[in-house]
């Protein structure tokens, strides 16, 4: 089968479960360094609030979980790309295979 969209698809489709995997992974690793980092009393507003190590760290690992987060819906948007990429792809070298050829002599 020689279609360069079965080849985008199947290209989209193992980035993206590569993204999804990695993703994951992260994901449950910094879910568990967050629930380990205890969460700092809420201090009154200040003008400079200074942040204690702790409150940076947390701050950290949040952002980080949410950068993983991005990463699996992004990952999930390509599998699903990936799949409509070689279902069209199929579809079109079978419909193409079976048109009548458009290059006969003309009986005149």
């Amino acid at each position: 089968m020689k279609s360069g969209l079965v080849l985008a698809g199947l290209l989209l489709l193992v980035v993206g479960l590569g993204d999804v995997v990695v993703g994951r992974t992260k994901m449950f690793q910094y879910q568990e360094t967050l629930a380990q980092t205890p969460a700092s009393a809420v201090d009154p507003p200040s003008l400079f609030a200074t942040a204690s190590e702790g409150k940076e760290r947390r701050s950290v690992t949040m952002g980080k979980l949410a950068f993983y987060q991005l990463l699996v819906n992004v990952g999930q948007l390509m599998v699903a790309g990936g799949f409509t990429l070689i279902a069209l792809g199929v579809l079109r070298v079978s419909v193409g295979g079976a048109r009548a050829p458009t290059n006969l002599p003309s009986s005149r």
